[in-house]
């Protein structure tokens, strides 16, 4: 579960570290050029729409008999899993679909959130604690236990929201209530079993915290084989850098299984090949999202080593994966 610090970011157009001569200059090969461009045009595409209480419904929720969880505008709906789809492309992995009955079982669990108040901690999963509204029945009361399984995000904004900062809170993982480094939301969008998702929202009934639910846990997923055997964060190849940067935990969850937490190095292969950096903060989940697909996965903070936009970098996970990958601005447009 995570609360959602809308922050606006002040970014530099080309950060070049301590100097600025041309030598620092990155270059796309042709491949990393078609890679970035796709993934541009595929960012631009989506809904950067805000909604507030007043529009986020075609039909709002009643708190009261006869109970109705309402139904989320349809669009932000559609928008939510094409962030959720964008994100899994840039790790390799195939969409997810969305079917209408997914989305009403997570609205229910959103209503119910709101319906209820609920704090911004642990119990939210599962509604552990809480007390079914009299104006709730019994089955609808079960499906919002079932469905807040899944991820859970709040929001307080007096603004409204796009339903991509929904997402993009809960794949960087920064402010997980389950601990630091936990990246328990990355791994529900980033499953290599799950096939599909249901989308749910509501206002609270006498807060203005939006209750956001993907229900993503179902058990003919949990039981699939993963599609891929490991899944980077971030990812191989190309990556944005709007997503990497800051408190957001870096991760490297696979099917193998590894004991202990490895030594992590990370270089800047534009800047200085030779210059490994350690990072901090490791730690080893085991098989925490062994039902998103992962026997192990491993987070870790950056050290001190500075990330620039356009630059190449080499990750080193102990004996277990070495890879490279260069940044991109997914806001940017590569000619």
């Amino acid at each position: 579960m995570k609360r959602q610090k809308l922050l606006v970011a002040l970014m530099a157009l080309c950060c070049m570290g301590m100097s600025a001569t041309p030598a620092y200059a990155a270059k796309y090969s042709k491949a990393e050029s078609r890679e970035v461009r796709r993934f541009q045009r595929n960012y631009r595409a989506l809904s950067k729409t805000r909604y507030t209480r007043d529009d986020i419904y075609t039909v709002e929720p009643n708190f009261s008999i006869p109970f109705s969880a309402g139904e989320l505008d349809p669009d932000y709906i559609s928008a939510s899993m094409d962030y959720v789809n964008y994100y899994r492309s840039l790790v390799g992995l195939p969409r997810e679909a969305n079917y209408d009955n997914d989305n009403r079982n997570a609205q229910i669990g959103a209503v119910a959130l709101a319906a209820v108040s609920a704090k911004q901690n642990l119990n939210v999963h599962g509604l552990l604690g809480y007390f079914r509204p009299n104006f709730m029945s019994e089955d609808s009361w079960d499906t919002a236990e079932i469905s807040t399984l899944g991820n859970v995000n709040f929001l307080e904004s007096n603004k409204g929201t796009t339903a991509g900062e929904v997402v993009t809170d809960l794949l960087r993982d920064k402010n997980n209530l389950s601990g630091f480094g936990n990246v328990g939301h990355r791994s529900l969008i980033l499953s290599t079993r799950a096939t599909r998702m249901g989308i749910g929202a509501a206002y609270g009934e006498i807060n203005n915290t939006l209750y956001s639910v993907e229900n993503g846990i179902f058990a003919d997923d949990i039981l699939r084989t993963p599609v891929k055997d490991e899944v980077l964060y971030p990812a191989k190849k190309v990556f944005p850098y709007e997503l990497a940067t800051g408190k957001t935990p870096w991760s490297y969850s696979t099917t193998k299984s590894i004991t202990g937490r490895p030594k992590v190095y990370i270089t800047d292969l534009t800047k200085n090949k030779k210059k490994r950096y350690a990072a901090r903060d490791i730690l080893n989940f085991g098989k925490a999202f062994y039902g998103d697909g992962y026997s192990t996965t491993i987070t870790y903070q950056l050290g001190k080593i500075k990330l620039v936009n356009t630059h190449k970098y080499k990750v080193e996970i102990g004996k277990h994966c070495t890879y490279t990958f260069r940044f991109f601005r997914e806001k940017g447009k590569l000619k």
